[in-house]
């Protein structure tokens, strides 16, 4: 569903983000992986699978893995679970549920209980009332450099932050979606772009 473009990925910069996003004022580069670690979800299974509803329909599966190969679903609520502000875990999944609300409104049936077309259908007109602008925008002047977008549903804007930014953290996406480079090489002013041109992925500048 997500169209993502233009975008050069860094994990220290995607670590960032990703701690903004949560409210988190710190968050560990391994407390990912450690939080994966034999732990069944957090949230209760019908909130997890609509999660995953969710998550699959961003960022289907397609000749690379997806959100759910990525297991950005689980990832998320392990952020959510031990590291989220809790009004932003309380925004995340209200967002969450109005896609719920959505769908039974549209369909009569929840969202996880829908087919992918019918996800698809839902989330999109979903997605464009929920980030219709409402209001100004402002700019952090330090790193992360963030541009924060007054919309309909904050919650939502948070959550499809997250699922993206979790999915190209992972080791799916940077084996797969992004070429990695440790050391990068000399400076090319100008290089041909083609459908098989991937975002880098590498070590930060600092």
């Amino acid at each position: 569903m997500i169209e993502v473009t233009d975008r050069h990925v860094d994990r220290r910069e995607a670590l960032a983000r990703i701690a903004l996003l949560l409210g988190a004022t710190a968050l560990p580069a391994d407390a990912m992986a450690k939080a994966l670690q034999g732990r069944a979800p957090s949230l209760p299974s019908g909130q997890f699978a609509l999660l995953s509803a969710v998550a699959d329909t961003v960022l289907p599966a397609t000749d690379t893995p997806g959100a759910l190969a990525a297991k950005v679903p689980q990832r998320l609520d392990a952020m959510l679970a031990h590291w989220a502000a809790p009004t932003t875990r309380d925004a995340i999944l209200a967002g969450l549920q109005r896609i719920d609300a959505a769908a039974r409104t549209a369909t009569g049936k929840g969202f996880a209980k829908l087919n992918a077309k019918q996800r698809e259908t839902v989330l999109r007109a979903h997605d464009a009332a929920a980030l219709a602008k409402a209001g100004t925008t402002t700019t952090t002047g330090k790193f992360p450099f963030t541009a924060t977008v007054a919309v309909a549903d904050a919650g939502y804007l948070q959550l499809k932050s997250l699922i993206v930014d979790l999915y190209y953290y992972s080791p799916e996406a940077a084996a797969t979606e992004l070429i990695y480079e440790h050391v990068p090489g000399p400076f090319e002013p100008s290089i041909k772009l083609t459908a098989q041109s991937r975002p880098y992925l590498g070590v930060g500048p600092f």
